[in-house]
């Protein structure tokens, strides 16, 4: 069994304490002998009460809503701390007592014995419990961190499928054809599969290795639709370094090609800007609409698994430190997310 000096320690320095206060205690100085005496033979009974009320009575008694059994308890210690502390007061406090020996028994000052002989323990008591509160917070709030490690790594579990799929859809296409802009198309993807696989499984990663995803991104979409895209990243950063959740900007633009690009689109675009000072980023996606989305306004780019993953990820990673904003028209999507940066 291993030994906790810190532990005891700070036990000892609390009887220290207990015992400084009461002598320090005393008005009369003529009576100061007589209270280091009284408080060194009381001190045992106070102990016995505090440990027996934090370490049996409260925790095997009170906590466990046995309340006749802690009341039974605590009547019998009252009296067990009265009668030997009257046998102590009996047998060394007689030479102090100037109208006469010690009485053993005396009903008359039992409720101030009864008080006095709980009061470290009481002291001991709360401050257990205020320790027990702040660990029980701390164990929720690493549950609470803990839970949203985990469903943040469900939805890019969830996002990185979703967003390779399309790609290696594009690729395949364009090496059944022979195309020569495969071998591009090869480069720009292994640079995206290195973010998603090995650098997005950080907590956090730089702004910067996100902007170069989006710019690999937006190379490969370039290459299968040629001049048909237009496309436009605007860019004015300050701190490159800055961390950002992986994958969350890159998922909201791979949203925006998959519903402003493809389709009946004729003259497709996609403008993105992003503005980045020390403490804000602002990140807005702009893109055309397709006919078949002017007519059904509850479209999978509202409600599909893309904006609703990116919703959940910035609740979780960025409570209440974040603004989110779709404005609709007939021709387009604009896309607004503000985050505060700490």
């Amino acid at each position: 069994m291993n030994f906790n000096f810190k532990k005891t320690g700070k036990h000892f320095l609390f009887w220290i304490g207990i015992f400084l206060f009461y002598i320090f205690s005393s008005t009369d100085p003529n009576l100061f002998e007589q209270t280091i005496i009284t408080t060194l033979l009381r001190i045992p009974l106070l102990i016995l009460a505090a440990y027996a009320f934090n370490y049996w009575q409260v925790p095997y008694y009170l906590k466990q809503k046995k309340y006749v059994l802690f009341g039974v308890s605590m009547i019998f210690m009252i009296g067990l701390l009265v009668i030997l502390s009257r046998f102590v007061g009996y047998y060394y406090l007689d030479q102090f007592c100037a109208e006469g020996p010690y009485p053993l028994i005396s009903f008359v000052d039992f409720p101030f014995y009864m008080m006095s002989f709980h009061f470290p323990a009481l002291i001991m008591y709360f401050y257990k419990i205020n320790k027990e509160q702040e660990l029980r917070k701390d164990k929720i709030h690493e549950l609470e961190r803990e839970k949203i490690a985990t469903e943040l790594k469900y939805l890019k579990a969830q996002l990185n499928p979703h967003f390779l799929f399309n790609t290696l859809n594009n690729l395949y296409s364009y090496i059944i054809t022979k195309s020569p802009k495969a071998p591009d198309m090869v480069l720009q993807l292994s640079g995206i599969l290195d973010y998603i696989l090995y650098k997005s499984q950080k907590p956090f990663v730089p702004l910067l290795e996100e902007i170069k995803t989006i710019e690999n991104y937006i190379a490969l979409e370039e290459i299968k639709y040629g001049e048909r895209l237009k496309v436009s990243f605007e860019k004015n950063i300050v701190n490159e370094q800055q961390n950002i959740i992986p994958l969350l900007l890159l998922s909201i633009v791979e949203n925006a090609f998959k519903h402003g690009v493809s389709g009946s689109i004729i003259k497709p675009e996609v403008k993105i800007i992003i503005n980045q000072t020390n403490s804000v980023i602002n990140f807005e996606v702009w893109n055309t609409k397709s006919n078949t989305e002017k007519e059904n306004k509850t479209d999978a780019y509202k409600s599909g698994i893309g904006l609703t993953n990116i919703k959940r990820q910035l609740d979780l990673g960025y409570p209440n430190t974040h603004t989110f904003e779709i404005k609709e028209s007939d021709t387009s999507f604009n896309l607004k997310l503000s985050l505060k940066i700490d």
